[in-house]
């Protein structure tokens, strides 16, 4: 009897859980729609200049990225935020891969308090000799 009582508490309990979650909405800021602008930066790989001595490569153009800290309570203008900018110009023209030249930190411009633009050549590499630099 005892056993038979047990049986029927968790069973009911079980249903209760169960149920309870059945209403539960799962919400995120990521739009499936959007991945490939997610993962964009990803698309051009960094290389260096011994890297493009190894493969057949072409440029398709310099890009740029800045970062631009306008307020004290912004977030502070970074070489990487610049960077991935860079990366993304660089996917947008069509570039697998990426050679940063220089970057440069400014302070108190007209437009920014801090900011850090960073120069680099968007390439194609052939991708089946193509390794990315660490």
């Amino acid at each position: 009897m005892y056993s038979n009582l047990l049986t029927k508490a968790l069973l009911v309990a079980s249903v209760l859980v169960l149920t309870s979650c059945s209403n539960f909405e799962f919400k995120t800021n990521v739009d499936p729609s959007n991945f490939k602008e997610y993962f964009k930066p990803s698309y051009a790989s960094e290389v260096s200049e011994e890297d493009l001595e190894k493969v057949p490569n072409r440029s398709l153009g310099l890009v740029e990225g800045v970062s631009c800290q306008i307020k004290d309570t912004d977030a502070i203008a970074t070489e990487t935020d610049a960077r991935t900018k860079a990366r993304i110009k660089a996917a947008d023209l069509g570039a697998n891969a990426i050679k940063f030249g220089k970057c440069v930190r400014l302070t108190n411009t007209p437009a920014c308090l801090v900011s850090v633009t960073c120069y680099a050549d968007a390439l194609v590499v052939d991708d089946s000799k193509h390794t990315k630099s660490k």
